[in-house]
């Protein structure tokens, strides 16, 4: 992503709307560029993201655009699979390659922004999305948004405590045991990675469990595995499983250079948690893709 553009609102432009502002402001900038630019999530007023174009700037302040955010594809309204509907939250089955949450940069082409414009469709006045949990990008299924900010802290108490139960299938490297578990501590580094750091101070606690399943489809060299989270720190499963010698297939981060498989096989098919409004206890399933079935599903 090239580097943001930024500049301060001088005296003549105070009361000029955003969008207004930014055509004049950007080499070859229109009014309508400027428009998708702020809707696509990738103008900053001081440290505030700013989503609407016709809001007023005011003298000294800050204006940072990352220009070359209108460059990532908008995803299709296929892209929205819901699972699960309920007033409060939504469940969305996500696909791969789709990034969940917007970056610094930008909100297009995330699952995130998706469902947002979804609801936009159905009516909503710029709707509220809140992320409870992610998914890393080349993995597949369901994601928990809630789409009203009173049902926010609730669920995201519940994920930081571990009390959302969270279901994978993985296909892995091998020939695995029965039985696996690792609870070696995680350090999540500023490349985007995270290691096992089992002498570092600053690693987080770090547990998952996985069990051996009777693949529906089996594949030489290779074991079909559940996981259960007790922790979820940062690519958790997949650190955790290249760490006990049955790398995800797929994974080009964390498994073998040869590892030439166009996707990575984690797929998130079962979550469980408390409604966050009457307590009420709430499971949701997703389809499992062909690889990820055991005979006895």
């Amino acid at each position: 992503m090239a580097k943001p553009v930024r500049f301060r609102v001088v005296p003549h432009e105070e009361g000029t709307a955003l969008a207004q502002l930014l055509a004049r402001r950007l080499p070859g900038g229109t009014v309508d560029k400027a428009r998708e630019l702020v809707k696509a999530g990738a103008v900053y007023m001081g440290h505030l993201r700013v989503r609407v174009p016709t809001v007023r700037v005011v003298t000294g302040e800050r204006i940072t655009v990352y220009p070359e955010a209108l460059a990532d594809e908008e995803l299709t309204g296929d892209a929205v699979v819901i699972v699960h509907r309920d007033p409060h939250f939504v469940v969305l089955d996500k696909p791969i390659g789709v990034p969940v949450a917007a970056t610094r940069e930008s909100a297009r082409g995330t699952l995130s922004e998706a469902l947002r414009r979804a609801l936009e469709r159905e009516g909503m006045v710029r709707p509220y999305v809140g992320i409870v949990h992610r998914l890393d990008r080349g993995a597949s299924g369901l994601v928990l948004f809630t789409v009203r900010s009173v049902a926010n802290q609730s669920l995201h108490k519940q994920f930081v405590e571990h009390a959302i139960q969270r279901s994978y299938r993985v296909l892995v490297h091998g020939d695995a045991p029965a039985e696996l578990s690792c609870e070696l501590p995680l350090l999540e580094q500023h490349s985007g990675t995270s290691k096992v750091a089992p002498d570092n101070p600053r690693a987080k606690p770090a547990h998952t469990r996985f069990r051996r399943l009777v693949a529906a489809h089996p594949r030489p060299g290779t074991s079909l595995l559940a996981a259960e989270l007790e922790t979820g720190r940062h690519h958790q499963i997949r650190v955790h499983a290249a760490a006990l010698g049955h790398a995800v297939v797929g994974d080009r981060r964390y498994g073998p250079a040869a590892d030439m498989e166009a996707r990575l096989h984690l797929h998130a098919w079962r979550l469980a948690f408390t409604h966050p409004i009457d307590g009420t206890p709430v499971t949701v399933v997703a389809e499992l893709p062909e690889w990820a079935r055991a005979q006895d599903d």
